[in-house]
Order: C-alpha cells, then structure tokens, then sequence
C-alpha cells in the first residue's frame, strides 16, 4: 500500500502550503494505522521521498521564503540530478532555480537505529549498532548506553561532511543549491559555544568551502528547525 502519491508529492506549493501539507501528510500516515507508523518510520514506499526529499524542502522553503505566495515549490521525483525546481515570480518573467536535497545520516546504521525507535518507542542516537551474523541470521542490536555530548556534536559534523563529499566533483545544472539536511537536536551553536569548538560558520568555511561543490549555494537545515545557514559557494 501506498500511504502518499507520486502526484501529492510533486504538487506545486507555496512555502507555507508545502510546510502544513508535510506536517498533515507524516500524520495522517502515522496516526491512521500500525502499518502506516512503520512505513513512515522506515521509510517504505514513496514515504522515503516524502520524509527525505519533501520535508527537508517544506523546512527550507519556510525558513527560506516565509509565507509569500510569489514562490512556489514543486518537488520532482526520479532520478535527475536535481530534486525540486523554485519558480520565483516577485521577478517578470518568473526564474526557476534547482535544489538538490542530501541527508547527512550514517546510512545503514540510520535504518537499524529507526527500527529500534519502531520497535521500542526510543533509541539512543549515538550507541553503537552491534551486528552479529549475516543474511537472514543478522541480528541487530543497540545497547542503551549514553554517550557524551561531544562525541555526538562530533559524529554530526563528520555526517555533514560526508553528505558534501557525496556530492562534490559531480555536475549539477546551473542556478541549483545545495540543502544538507542534519539532526540538529544533536548540532546547534549552543553546544558547539559549550565545548569551545568552532562556529558552524567556521567549521563551514575549513572543511565544506574547499570542496569542489558545483551549486551556486549550501544550505545547512536543521530538522528541529533550530540551525538553518546559507552559503554562496564562490
């Protein structure tokens, strides 16, 4: 079953109206039955497309534009190098610009870790993921362990530079931007201030800035909706 269709998803919205559709959508799937809770957790389906591509873009658009109605957004889904098109009309005649969405998670271990959040109602997000066996005998595990803050202030900055590197050396169209999309419930200026390490901006500019990145911009987007930076990329 699928719980959204490729049409709802590529539906052009303003700012606001992408944001409240995303928010309406996670819940009606997640609230309507078990089946659609694990679907959303674990991203089946065109759900992987809404919780990875259109989410991300509905928080960017909002932080990004606010609530014009001059802006819509219009996610593609499929394999172009490109995730959504931007038709800008405060201009005559209306622009169109891409962006390109990238998640800085730790890949299979992002999965096993929403699992155990399905299965248990809580995870801890910087435990280590113990693997024993292979193929239908692997067994996954998650000890609940805590872990210091800095190692998973760390752990997110190595993310967001993987996601980068990910996409460096690969050609985009021109006017496409670049949105990392992070967990900022693990990453937020506060904490970095606290453990005397650098500024986001800083970080950025040493380790993302030297990267060869063909898009006109970088966005960092927080999905707490606490960070959100922009970056030309020169």
């Amino acid at each position: 079953m699928e719980y959204v269709s490729k049409a709802e998803l590529e539906k052009e919205r303003t700012p606001s109206e992408l944001w409240n559709w995303v928010k309406q959508k996670n819940d009606q799937i997640y609230y309507a039955s078990d089946e659609g809770r694990k679907a959303l957790r674990l991203h089946k389906g065109r759900t992987k497309q809404l919780m990875e591509e259109i989410y991300p873009l509905g928080i960017w658009a909002e932080r990004k534009f606010g609530s014009t109605d001059q802006i819509l957004l219009k996610p593609v889904i499929g394999s172009q190098n490109y995730d959504a098109i931007v038709i800008d009309k405060r201009t005559e005649p209306s622009t169109e610009t891409y962006i390109e969405i990238t998640q800085a998670h730790e890949g299979e271990n992002d999965y096993w870790r929403r699992c155990q959040l399905l299965n248990k109602g809580y995870v801890f997000s910087n435990a280590p993921v113990i693997k024993a066996g292979k193929g239908k005998n692997l067994q996954v595990s998650i000890p609940e362990t805590a872990t210091p803050v800095e190692e998973g202030v760390k752990n997110e900055l190595d993310r967001i530079v993987d996601a980068a590197n990910r996409k460096a050396n690969k050609n985009y169209p021109d006017n496409t931007s670049l949105i990392i999309f992070f967990d900022d419930t693990e990453l937020s200026e506060e904490r970095l201030k606290a453990l005397n390490l650098p500024t986001l901006d800083d970080f950025v500019k040493k380790n993302l800035m030297n990267l060869n990145l063909t898009f006109t911009t970088l966005y960092l987007v927080g999905g707490a909706k606490v960070v959100f930076r922009e970056y030309p990329i020169k």
